[in-house]
C-alpha cells in the first residue's frame, strides 16, 4: 500500500523534493534486553552521535514546511533521541559537548561514501564534505581520549531507500522485495563501519541501536522484516563488544501496538515513519539504559 502526504503544502513547492529523492535513490543499495558490553566507559568530553534521520531528530511534516517556506534549520531539528540523550548525559556531565554528524536517508552504504542529503544543499547539525565515516573518523583521530559515547543508528535505510518515494514516505508492500538485500548490504558493512570506529578510538564507548517497526500499522507482517534486521545488527554488534540500545520492544511490544504506534511515531494520521517528540524520548530512555550511565548516581 502507497503512503499519502497529507497537509503538507502545495505539491508544487515540492518538485525540488523530487529531485533530492532521485538522487538519493540512486545511491541505494538494493523477550526484552538491552544489550551491554563487557566494560563501562562513563562520557567523555564528547557525545558523537553518528546514523541517520532518526540521529538528526527528523520529522517529515517539519521538514517539509520548512523546505517549502524557505526557512529549512537544521537546528531546529532539536528533539531527536541524540537531544534527549545528551540531555541526560549532561545531568552526569555538564561540560558534555555534542558533536552530531547524522545524515537524513543515509545508509550503511553512503555511510562509507557521501552524505547526499548534504550533497544535495541540505545543511546538517554539524557540516562537513565527503562520507559521515569520514568525517567521524577524522573527529576521532583529532580528539584522542575525549569521545564516548558514540552512538549509531544505521542500517533500515538499505531497505527503505529503494521503497521511498519523492516525500520520503514509503511503499510498504515493497520492503518484502528489498530487506533480503538490505541485509546483506549491512552484513558487509556495519561490521566495517564498527571496526573503523573501534580502531580510531579505542577507548570509546559505541552504542549500536536497533530499529522499531512503524509499519506494522499497515502491514503487521513486517514486524517480521524489521525482527530479522535487528537481528542482523545485533549479531554484529555483539561480536564487536558493543552495547546495543534496542527500540522494538518499547515500540512495538508494549500495549496494544498500534496504539503505542500512534503515539510514539508519526504514523497516524501522517504515515510519518520518525518518531515523535514522545517516542524520540523513549529511544532516549534505550540508550541511556543500555550506557550504563545511571550507575553514576546523578
Amino acid at each position: 500500500m502507497r503512503n499519502r502526504l497529507t497537509n503538507w503544502g502545495q505539491w508544487r513547492n515540492l518538485v525540488p523534493l523530487a529531485v533530492v529523492w532521485l538522487a538519493l535513490t540512486a545511491f541505494a543499495p538494493a523477550g526484552q534486553t538491552t544489550a551491554a558490553a563487557g566494560h563501562f566507559n562513563p562520557p567523555k568530553q564528547y557525545y558523537l552521535a553518528l546514523g541517520d534521520s532518526l540521529a538528526f531528530g527528523a520529522q517529515l511534516g517539519k521538514f517539509f514546511q520548512e523546505v517549502s517556506s524557505g526557512t529549512y534549520d537544521p537546528s531546529s531539528f532539536n528533539t531527536g533521541y541524540a537531544d534527549d540523550f545528551a540531555a541526560r548525559m549532561k545531568s552526569v556531565d555538564p561540560a558534555l559537548e555534542t558533536v552530531n554528524l547524522s545524515c537524513p536517508a543515509e545508509t550503511t552504504s553512503s555511510f562509507q561514501a557521501t552524505c547526499l542529503f548534504r550533497a544535495l544543499g541540505f545543511a546538517l547539525h554539524t557540516n562537513y564534505t565527503g562520507s559521515q565515516e569520514s568525517a567521524a573518523l577524522s573527529f576521532l583521530r583529532a580528539h584522542p581520549g575525549q569521545v564516548s559515547p558514540i552512538t549509531v543508528d544505521i542500517g533500515f535505510n538499505d531497505s527503505l531507500l529503494p521503497c521511498a518515494g519523492p516525500t520520503f514516505l514509503v511503499d510498504v508492500a515493497c520492503i518484502h522485495r528489498t530487506m533480503p538485500a538490505a541485509l546483506q548490504s549491512v552484513a558487509a558493512n556495519l561490521p566495517e563501519i564498527l571496526g573503523a570506529l573501534h580502531k580510531a578510538s579505542p577507548s570509546s564507548e559505541i552504542i549500536v541501536m536497533t530499529y522499531y517497526n512503524p509499519f506494522f500499522v499497515e502491514d503487521p507482517s513486517t514486524d517480521a522484516l524489521v525482527s530479522s534486521l535487528d537481528n542482523e545488527i545485533a549479531d554484529i554488534a555483539k561480536a564487536q563488544d558493543t552495547r546495543i540500545a534496542e527500540t522494538f520492544v518499547p515500540f512495538n511490544r508494549t500495549g496494544d501496538e498500534a496504539t503505542t504506534l500512534c503515539t510514539l511515531t508519526l504514523m497516524c494520521p501522517g504515515l510519518d515513519y520518525h518518531a515523535s517528540d514522545v517516542g524520540f524520548s523513549v529511544m532516549a530512555n534505550q540508550f541511556w539504559t543500555a550506557s550504563g550511565y545511571a550507575r553514576l548516581g546523578k
